[in-house]
């Protein structure tokens, strides 16, 4: 493998590892703002039920002064029983479609944390796989070039010209 060809992998290494990244941050953020979401609609369904409560008690209410207040008129007592019962019915619908849409967002939640986990993981396993699977080999295999050509210029006694010694040694002495 050539040093063109390890930079080549390095480069494509590092786009691959930054790409993790940039997902791994993207999910993270799309789940920051899922979990804000799911608080704020939890936030007004609690509001309105407390509303819903509030009315419900207020009807209540109403209906029983005018109970005590108009007992000799029996149409108008049936028709506000009528009217609250209907209005019970709406407050339970709203408290059923509150709670289904509060364990929705919920589970939804749950589902993005779990994707975000997993891609973290995946993100890990990943970048330990191109460590042990690229750099690492790459690494060892440069130490053993290296150490090749330094065993074969002791073998062939090879040595550096005067002229490159001189300049080694005034370059030592800048440094």
């Amino acid at each position: 493998m050539s040093p063109d060809d390890s930079r080549l992998l390095a480069i494509f290494t590092g786009i691959v590892a930054i790409s993790f990244l940039v997902q791994c941050i993207a999910f993270l953020l799309l789940a920051r703002t899922v979990r804000r979401l799911a608080i704020r609609v939890e936030e007004l369904s609690k509001g309105l039920s407390r509303t819903a409560e509030s009315i419900s008690e207020k009807v209540e209410g109403l209906l029983s002064s005018v109970k005590t207040s108009a007992e000799n008129l029996k149409t108008l007592q049936e028709n506000l029983t009528a009217t609250s019962e209907v209005i019970h019915k709406r407050v339970v619908s709203v408290d059923r479609f509150l709670s289904d849409a509060t364990d929705s967002a919920r589970l939804q939640i749950i589902r993005i944390q779990d994707t975000v986990d997993m891609a973290c993981r995946r993100t890990e396993y990943a970048v330990d796989l191109l460590y042990h699977g690229v750099i690492r080999p790459v690494s060892e295999a440069g130490a053993i070039m290296n150490g090749l050509r330094a065993g074969l210029a002791v073998f062939l006694r090879r040595a550096n010209p005067p002229a490159v010694r001189a300049r080694r040694e005034d370059e030592e002495m800048f440094i």
